[in-house]
């Protein structure tokens, strides 16, 4: 593998200079791009004028005589640069993981010696910030975990400020003697300013979109923010001068009169249980500086009147593109190996990526321009062997862990059925991924059995207390939910889901408490923190911390576990002995309901021991519907996600020649048109219990046929046009319907369509999504996991089970040693509206465990997780196995997309917006646009980043599971 360790030009910077760059005012263009461009992120002027910005991981200088340079070189990623007199600073990812680096400069800004590299830590070290006297801030840690520090000019380094806060993007005065940065906490953002040492600290503004600064001078600071740029006084004001109505990654020149602005877009990557692989979380499309205006980097006067003096940044392409090219390419193949074949278990894989890089690299360095570069790298990573091991057999499981995995395949040798196979799978991942299920979730499992008429399916959502209905005014704090601990806590279901799935479809060849046997093992013996849990920690880890049994269970000397630390939870051990030996009722009733009652109840919560007592999981009947020549059953209420599966697989049935999506333009226009078509079920599904539920409108042929005349091969749909439901494309095209004669049996299909429409907005009235109430302030992410199981006769389960968030409430009852959902935000406090907040009431969700039927016979079945990213996720992958006849494990490794809502803001008629993974091919990318739509990359070039899945396909002899690599997604089978 070639060497990580970047290049900083010295003595070659001559050849590796670009055609210069110029700057020109708005109202005059400068040459036309042809070819999209990576964006410019985080600019720094030096005092000489120097620009250095970073495009796709790499250093660009611009000098004051217009000449522009790239200063690094290497499949490392290089970022956040910072001038002082003789010298930049920047981050960098050479050793594995983001160091700050110091690259010495002559009196011209040219760079006159190797760069050294100045912090050692395994923690992540990035944006650095430095005073003339050799002092430099940066900030350590990620997520939630980073905060400022400081390395004095011997090499000392220290905390910036005590304060157990998340802090960003520490930037020194020019004078040295001040620091301000981004303050994260429960309330909100603030920018803040202290002294070097810590002391004196004020707040200079408040706002809760804070994003960037940059000091003018020592007495102003330049504040980005989501509705533009701002200048304030330092020590605070009410008063603020807006400089732009751009925003993103800001610099203020040295003379304190020019700002520029790197514009970044408002669409945020969302963590969904993937590693954190890199600080900055962004990705876009990998493209070269290869000529034109740098995308989205302006300077403005300032402070002046808004966007005064407004100029764009032009440049054009680097002359030496073969060896731009080879970078890419090398970049690309390296990400690649290192995230997918470093490991000794895909030793197969990464022969076969080396012979991949053999064969397209000469291509790519012979690439003429930028479109023909972007071919050849999309080429090369078609053939990229799978990223993980598909397992064939006549029994197999599919889950986000290996200890899961192998819990399942346990049962199946020791001669037991797929719902053994499928209740230990279940508490061996609430061990092992405590931070996204366990016993204190809930979720439902779609169950198909070998001599059923019909599937079914057991529903085990939570429920709220009987005292936390909406009289309960004490679960609120100043009209709004807290954003973590026990208070948030609802009766789980898990426990009595998978005893009740076990009572009567177990083989009954296994006891109960061997099903729990692995579980009890991994808690009691210790397992190796994942990576995806370390992340949670880390990002979450101001939550965490406020808990006892948190702290004591997840960190160690006041710091989260990392990748690879062992936890041995033996209070988790007995609680699980409990419900070994006792059943279910060793968690609903007895000695572990009792203590965790007078712990939640002694701290806020509604919940009672008649709570848990009383809870029961519930049978249903799976949500079923046609596709092409497919039947598909799904989850079914109080869950909406089958409902809005089977309702988006009848509209995409009208398109009658489907392709590969990532590679075919039209069939990806379909696709994304099926989903914004899509009826919607808010306000018509809740808990059957208690509230009339009626799908039918939802999933009927007729309304999708009809839906789908909107439905417009040369256009995207815009949210305009859909409108909140209410479709004024369907009204337009119900006009020229009429107008041109047709009958009436067309009308009233319209007509009924239409009466299934809702006059109210689809987006939530929550900041934080669908799946929570309005009055919630703090938005975590996500956290969910899902499996599957299968055996060659046809048994086949498919779960979808969760917490809720990545840590649920984050809260652990000393002695008991799990983690538990969240829920009771999923409730709105309006009584007459569907879902609100009632004594006993089930909440809803967008989980879709799934399984296909060719005729009769199962042949797919898959789970996602990621919240919203579970539709998309399922949704793509039975598409992968039905339209386009893939295996399990292509299926799951097809880049995914997320389709959006509108963007950018403040336009008349603005366009979707879709985030996609890596993997689609540049021309369809291309016609994308030309249809209309906004798009967003949420992957890094290569990398599969979003909603995390599970596959099985069943095909009358064996069955083979794959493996989603977006986790630790692990597949095993029994011959």
């Amino acid at each position: 593998m070639r060497s990580r360790l970047s290049v900083l030009y010295c003595t070659s910077i001559v050849s590796a200079l670009l055609v210069p760059l110029t700057i020109g005012h708005a109202q005059s263009a400068s040459t036309a791009v042809t070819e999209r461009q990576s964006p410019v992120r985080r600019p720094a002027v030096s005092s000489l004028g120097t620009l250095a910005f970073e495009q796709d991981g790499h250093l660009y200088f611009r000098f004051a005589d217009g000449t522009t340079t790239r200063v690094s070189a290497g499949t490392a990623y290089h970022r956040d640069a910072s001038f002082t007199s003789g010298a930049l600073y920047f981050a960098s990812d050479s050793a594995g993981h983001y160091d700050i680096w110091r690259l010495p400069l002559d009196g011209r800004d040219r760079p006159s010696g190797a760069a050294t590299r100045l912090t050692t830590s395994s923690a992540h070290d990035v944006s650095p910030s430095a005073g003339t006297n050799g002092v430099i801030v940066f900030q350590r840690g990620l997520g939630g975990e980073s905060r400022a520090w400081v390395r004095e000019a011997d090499g000392r380094e220290r905390r910036l400020s005590t304060t157990e806060r998340t802090e960003r993007r520490p930037r020194m005065s020019s004078d040295g003697r001040r620091v301000a940065l981004l303050a994260l906490t429960e309330t909100g953002r603030k920018a803040v300013a202290l002294s070097i040492d810590g002391s004196g600290e004020s707040t200079v503004s408040t706002d809760a979109t804070l994003e960037d600064l940059a000091w003018g001078g020592t007495t102003q600071i330049a504040l980005s923010t989501r509705n533009g740029v701002y200048v304030v006084p330092v020590t605070g004001s009410t008063y603020l001068n807006l400089a732009s109505r751009s925003h993103g990654d800001i610099d203020w020149s040295a003379n304190g009169t020019t700002i520029t602005i790197a514009e970044q877009r408002d669409v945020v990557v969302s963590y969904n249980g993937d590693p954190d692989r890199g600080v900055d979380r962004s990705a876009h499309e990998r493209q070269v500086l290869s000529g034109g205006a740098l995308p989205g980097v302006y300077q403005v006067t300032a402070p002046r009147v808004v966007d005064s003096d407004r100029a764009t940044v032009a440049a054009s392409a680097l002359p030496d593109r073969a060896t731009t090219n080879a970078a890419a390419f090398d970049r690309m193949w390296d990400r690649s190996a290192r995230l997918y074949f470093s490991g000794s278990a895909n030793e197969t894989g990464r022969s076969t990526w080396h012979g991949v890089r053999d064969r397209w690299r000469p291509l790519a360095v012979a690439a003429p321009s930028d479109s023909a570069l972007q071919q050849v790298l999309h080429a090369a990573l078609q053939q990229r062997p799978a990223l993980r091991r598909e397992a064939t057999g006549r029994a197999a499981v599919s889950s986000a862990h290996p200890t899961a995995t192998e819990a399942g395949l346990e049962m199946f040798r020791q001669g037991g059925n797929v719902i053994d196979a499928a209740v230990a799978v279940s508490f061996a991942l609430g061990v092992v991924e405590p931070d996204a299920s366990g016993i204190g979730g809930y979720g439902e499992m779609v169950i198909n059995l070998k001599g059923q008429a019909n599937p079914t399916l057991i529903e085990f959502m939570s429920r709220v207390p009987e005292e936390g209905g909406l009289n309960n005014t004490s679960l609120l704090v100043n009209g709004r939910y807290p954003s973590d601990g026990p208070v948030l806590v609802n009766v789980p279901g898990t426990v009595a889901g998978m005893y009740l799935a076990w009572q009567r479809y177990g083989s009954r060849k296994l006891t109960w408490a061997q099903l729990l046997a692995p579980a009890i093992r991994a808690a009691r013996d210790g397992y190796a923190v994942s990576d995806g849990l370390a992340t949670t920690l880390a990002t979450e880890r101001e939550h965490f911390t406020k808990y006892e049994g948190s702290r004591a269970l997840f960190f160690r000397d006041g710091k989260p576990l990392v990748a690879g630390d062992t936890v041995r939870n033996p209070d988790l051990a007995w609680v699980l002995e409990q419900i070994a030996s006792k059943g279910a009722d060793g968690f609903y009733k007895g000695e572990v309901a009792e203590r965790w009652v007078k712990d939640l109840r002694g701290k806020g919560n509604a919940m009672k021991t008649s709570d848990l007592a009383r809870y029961f999981a519930n049978e249903r009947e799976p949500v079923c519907g046609t596709y092409r020549t497919f039947r598909v059953c799904s989850s079914s209420p109080p869950v909406s996600g089958g409902a809005d599966l089977v309702a988006r697989l009848n509209l995409l049935e009208q398109y009658r020649a489907p392709k590969r999506y990532t590679d075919d333009a039209g069939t990806l226009h379909a696709t994304l048109s099926a989903w914004f078509l899509t009826p919607s079920s808010r306000g018509k599904i809740a808990d059957p219990a208690l509230w009339p539920i009626d799908i039918a409108t939802i999933v009927d042929k007729d309304t999708a046929r009809v839906r789908w005349q909107c439905f417009d091969a040369t256009r995207a749909l815009t949210p305009q046009s859909v409108r909140g439901d209410t479709l004024p494309c369907l009204k337009a095209s119900a006009a020229k319907t009429t107008s041109s004669g047709a009958g009436d049996a067309t009308s009233d299909a319209t007509r009924d369509a239409s009466n299934n429409a809702f006059a109210t907005s689809l987006d939530t009235d929550s900041p934080c999504g669908d799946d929570h109430a309005a009055e919630m302030d703090v938005c975590h992410a996500a956290g969910t996991t899902a499996y599957t199981v299968a055996d060659a006769d046809g048994n086949v389960v498919a779960v979808t089970q969760t917490l809720g968030t990545w840590g649920g409430n984050f809260y652990v009852t000393p002695g008991l040693g799990f983690l538990s959902n969240d829920k009771l935000t999923s409730y709105g406090t309006d009584p007459t509206q569907y879902g609100s907040r009632l004594p006993f009431a089930r909440h809803g969700s967008t989980l879709a465990p799934t399984i296909a039927y060719k005729g009769n016979r199962p042949v797919f079945a898959v789970g996602a997780a990621g919240n919203a990213w579970i539709t998309s996720a399922v949704y793509q992958t039975l598409l992968g196995a039905l339209d386009y006849n893939l295996g399990p494990q292509a299926a799951l490794e097809l880049p995914r997309f997320l389709p959006g809502g509108g963007a950018p803001a403040g336009a008349s008629n603005p366009p979707y917006n879709i985030q996609l993974e890596d993997g689609f091919a540049p021309q369809v990318v291309q016609r994308l646009r030309g249809l209309g739509y906004d798009l967003s990359f949420v992957s890094a070039r290569g990398e599969l980043r979003e909603g995390y899945g599970a596959a099985i396909r069943i095909d009358g002899k064996s069955v083979t599971a794959g493996a989603d690599p977006r986790r630790a997604g692990v597949a095993g089978a029994v011959r």
